[in-house]
């Protein structure tokens, strides 16, 4: 299932809705929305903050294969950001110590079973796999 969203906050209720389609489709426990609303709430909020110049609408997918949830969010005319490769955020450190940023990553990152991550002519494409929860 595949669906385009304009590059705006105000997108998210859609893609909350369109997340909510797909497990409903596929009849698939509520259990998983959360971490899919997450992945998909943290990627997308990056997107509209880090590359609003972009025009473009940004691709989401979700499909299923077997035991797990395939997620890509592809985002269009844009500067590369690869988030497999940002760095990593200590959460033990007190919060006064702390450099702000790269949470919301840190918690998808924990979420996704795997994240790949491709740039090609400007097209930013970030893939994820997560196993269903029952």
């Amino acid at each position: 299932m595949e669906k385009f969203f304009r590059k705006d906050i105000e997108s998210l209720d859609g893609i909350f809705q369109f997340v909510t389609e797909f497990l409903d489709a596929e009849a698939l426990d509520e259990a998983n929305s959360f971490s899919v609303n997450l992945i998909f709430e943290e990627l997308f909020t990056n997107m509209v903050k880090y590359s609003p110049e972009s025009g473009e609408d940004v691709r989401l997918r979700i499909d299923r294969q077997n035991d797990a949830l395939v997620l890509s969010l592809t985002d269009f005319d844009v500067e590369p950001y690869d988030i497999t490769e940002s760095g990593q955020v200590d959460v033990d450190q007190p919060l006064s110590e702390r450099t702000p940023g790269g949470l919301g990553i840190h918690f998808v990152k924990q979420l996704a079973d795997s994240i790949s991550y491709e740039y090609d002519n400007r097209r930013s494409k970030i893939t994820l796999t997560k196993r269903l929860e029952s």
